[in-house]
């Protein structure tokens, strides 16, 4: 009996592991020019627990807009370093429109800004972020792979996660996303969204806010020509 339960979750990490993944993004074929103006155009990021905010980033707790321009001229400058000009513009939620598109049949949200000056450069618009600070649970698979949950004999030194329990609990702070790069013409040529988590042992702190807006940045022009 133990050995057929062993073999089953063995043949479910299997499968689970040859899941196709949702696409996150698309990047037109037809894109193969480097832009040379990208205005960066984005709505106020919103923050779950704000409790948060003010303990990490207390100078910006009123004025978060602020900071996230801030990381974003940052982070989109170490990328670039220069090839391209660069330009930002925080927008209210009426100056950002939010259409949809998908990739077979993963449907996404993309955000337009409602007034883009046609022959000047590329727009890159970011809206709908949320921060949220989050617990993850999830299955150890070492800990069942390794049979410690049919009570064999593991050698910890040789797995010692086998002995971690059945459950893995992860803190991280979130970044949630969606974003859309128009060309000249005002045609959408890419757009995406990001999920991404700065995870963190004990305490979470500003380098974890960071770490997110980072990651966001790098993702949504590393698969385009804006670094060719």
């Amino acid at each position: 009996m133990k050995l057929k339960l062993i073999l089953l979750a063995a043949i479910a990490l299997i499968f689970a592991g040859c899941a196709k993944k949702a696409p996150t993004f698309s990047v037109a074929q037809t894109w193969t020019e480097k832009p040379s103006k990208l205005t960066i155009v984005f709505t106020e990021p919103l923050v779950e627990n704000e409790d948060d905010l003010k303990d990490d980033i207390e100078e910006y707790a009123n004025n978060f807009g602020e900071w996230f321009k801030l990381e974003l001229k940052k982070d989109y400058e170490t990328y670039i370093k220069g090839a391209i000009a660069l330009d930002y513009k925080k927008v209210d939620a009426e100056g950002m429109i939010i259409e949809t598109d998908h990739v077979d049949s993963t449907e996404f949200k993309t955000p337009k800004p409602a007034s883009m000056e046609q022959g000047n450069g590329y727009y890159l618009a970011i809206s709908n972020v949320i921060f949220t600070r989050r617990e993850d649970a999830h299955a150890n698979q070492a800990y069942y792979s390794s049979g410690a949950a049919f009570g064999a004999n593991v050698n910890p030194g040789q797995n010692s996660m086998a002995f971690a329990g059945e459950t893995i609990v992860e803190k991280g702070l979130w970044i949630y996303a969606d974003y859309a790069i128009y060309n000249q013409s005002g045609e959408r040529v890419a757009f995406g969204h990001e999920e991404i988590r700065s995870k963190f042992a004990y305490a979470m702190t500003r380098s974890d806010w960071e770490k997110c807006v980072l990651a966001f940045v790098k993702r949504s022009i590393a698969r385009t020509p804006i670094l060719k």
